[in-house]
């Protein structure tokens, strides 16, 4: 991992990344919602933002340590394997 990039550190970076990611899901999810999006659509944002959002959460837990390190990497991986299952959900809905 890079310590710091333009002197910010690595899990404050991912912090503003989860975050930013976490909104990005939750327009899509709303886009979604209201029908203004398809569902290939919506899978492929789902699943591409699940997985930068579980990288995301790997650059903060560098910064905590102990149960709450462990957590944060298990969510990632959760994360990280619900947006392989969004991809492959988004394979399969597309058309021939």
């Amino acid at each position: 991992m890079v310590p710091a990039l333009f002197g910010v550190p690595d899990p404050t970076l991912g912090a503003v990344l989860a975050i930013a990611w976490l909104f990005v899901l939750a327009g899509t999810v709303y886009r979604y919602v209201r029908g203004n999006q398809s569902r290939e659509q919506f899978y492929l944002v789902l699943s591409t933002g699940a997985c930068w959002l579980a990288y995301s959460l790997l650059q903060v837990s560098g910064g905590v340590t102990g149960t709450a390190e462990v957590g944060l990497v298990a969510l990632a991986v959760g994360i990280l394997l619900g947006g392989f299952g969004a991809g492959a959900l988004w394979w399969r809905s597309r058309p021939a």
